[in-house]
């Protein structure tokens, strides 16, 4: 694995520094997605970019310490097939999800969307691996 960028202190520090918050808003656009703009999409694209930025200063091994290839293929496809689940069991109940009973969601109640929060969950998973993914292609020179 080869780094884009070399040994940045500046960087390094930067990145120390803006990761957790970056993290913790893409979880939080995920989450509330439901209940006020953002969602699954906008989440996970956010989680994505902060995995790359992680990268891009320190390298694509310290992240494999955690996320590496296994890791990241259970993540995504346990979040495909949960999805597959969800909104299957919607579709052959003959639901059109969300006035099929399941509460449309109260503001500042994160527990109050039904089904819609764990499939923001899911998708914000995907999106994000699948983001990051794409950028470790690159960097390895496969695409």
């Amino acid at each position: 694995m080869k780094k884009i960028i070399g040994d940045d202190e500046i960087l390094k520090v930067i990145v120390e520094i803006l990761f957790p918050f970056v993290i913790i808003l893409g979880i939080y656009v995920v989450f509330n997605g439901h209940l006020s703009p953002g969602g699954g999409f906008s989440g996970g694209t956010i989680l994505g970019a902060g995995l790359i930025l992680y990268s891009t200063a320190f390298g694509v091994e310290k992240i494999q310490k955690y996320l590496n290839f296994r890791t990241f293929t259970i993540l995504t496809s346990s979040a495909l097939i949960f999805y597959a689940l969800i909104k299957g069991y919607s579709f052959m109940t003959g639901a059109a999800h969300i006035p099929s009973g399941i509460p449309l969601g109260i503001p500042g109640k994160i527990l109050s969307g039904g089904a819609i929060l764990p499939l923001n969950v899911a998708v914000g998973i995907v999106v994000g691996c699948t983001i990051y993914g794409i950028y470790s292609l690159f960097t390895r020179g496969e695409i």
